[in-house]
C-alpha cells in the first residue's frame, strides 16, 4: 500500500505547509532558502498552482495517504526540449525518516520516465545530507558528479552532490 501520493497544488495548502517548511531546517538543505512570510508563501505558491494549471510546471504536493495530510512539495523540471530532467523536493521535519521521500522519488522518476518520457533523470543532493543521499541510491539513483561551491546558501558556498538515473537503467531496475 503506497505511503504518499502527489497531486496539484490545492486551495488551502500553502497554509498547511508553510509551518514545515518556514524557518525550519528544512531549507538547510534544499536550494530555496524558504519563504519570508506565509504572504509570500501563498503567492509563491499561487504562481505554481497556476503553472500547473497551464501545464507549464509539474510541481506537486506531498499527501499522506492515509491522513491526507500535505506534508512537502516536489517538482519535475523538464530540461533541453525534455529529453532530461531533475527534481527537488522537501518534507517537513516531523514527516522525515518514515519512508514518505524514498516513495516520492520513485513516483517522480516513474513520471519523468513514463508520463514525460525522460531520457535521463538527476538530482543534487547538498554534501553530507546522508538521508537524502541513501533515498537517492535505494531508488537506483548513482553519484556521478561532486559539485564543489554548486549552490550559494545564505552567502556560502555549498558543495552538490549530483546524483543520475537513465530511462533504461531505471527500466531494468523495475524490471519494465
Amino acid at each position: 500500500m503506497p505511503l504518499v501520493h502527489l497531486r496539484p497544488p490545492l486551495a488551502g495548502d500553502a497554509e498547511a505547509l508553510f509551518p514545515l517548511i518556514y524557518r525550519t531546517t528544512v531549507t538547510d538543505t534544499i536550494a530555496w532558502d524558504g519563504p519570508e512570510s506565509l504572504e509570500a508563501y501563498r503567492a509563491w505558491f499561487d504562481d505554481r498552482a497556476a503553472q500547473v494549471a497551464s501545464g507549464q510546471s509539474h510541481f506537486r504536493v506531498i499527501v499522506v495517504v492515509d491522513s491526507g495530510r500535505p506534508i512537502g512539495s516536489a517538482g519535475l523540471r523538464p530540461e533541453g526540449g525534455g529529453a532530461r530532467g531533475d527534481f527537488g523536493l522537501w518534507i517537513g521535519v516531523p514527516y522525515q525518516g518514515r519512508g514518505y521521500g524514498a516513495e516520492v522519488v520513485r513516483l517522480l522518476l516513474e513520471e519523468g520516465f513514463t508520463v514525460l518520457e525522460m531520457a535521463e533523470i538527476h538530482a543534487t543532493v547538498t554534501v553530507g545530507n546522508i538521508a537524502s543521499r541513501r533515498v537517492m541510491e535505494r531508488n537506483g539513483m548513482v553519484l556521478d558528479a561532486m559539485l564543489p561551491g554548486a549552490l550559494i546558501k545564505r552567502g556560502t558556498p555549498v558543495d552538490l552532490w549530483r546524483f543520475s538515473i537513465t530511462r533504461d537503467e531505471w527500466a531494468a531496475q523495475a524490471g519494465r
